[in-house]
């Protein structure tokens, strides 16, 4: 049985890395995958944007189990640590 995980790619990427790490995974030709995932998102902009932002949400970074959504719990943590405003626009 093969241990392998799908993970988003640290080393190739251009965006997030989940072109590159679905090409691993599946061991298929990066360009290929890239192409693949180019042409949905022009040619069904709502589902293939949705779809790439969650992979990066859910798939951790290769070689660690941080994902983008740990990533963005972060940064928000950061942001309120440094006295920004938990409810921007709010005018309490």
């Amino acid at each position: 049985m093969n241990n392998r995980q799908l993970t988003r790619s640290k080393s190739n990427r251009v965006f997030a890395g989940v072109a590159a790490g679905i090409a691993n995974y599946l061991q298929a030709d990066l360009a290929t995958v890239r192409l693949i995932t180019a042409a949905v998102v022009f040619v069904v902009p709502g589902f293939g944007i949705m779809a790439y932002v969650l992979a990066w949400i859910i798939l951790p970074e290769e070689g660690s189990s941080t994902t983008g959504l740990d990533t963005i719990m972060t940064s928000l943590r950061n942001h309120q640590d440094r006295g920004g405003d938990p409810h921007p626009g709010d005018l309490r």
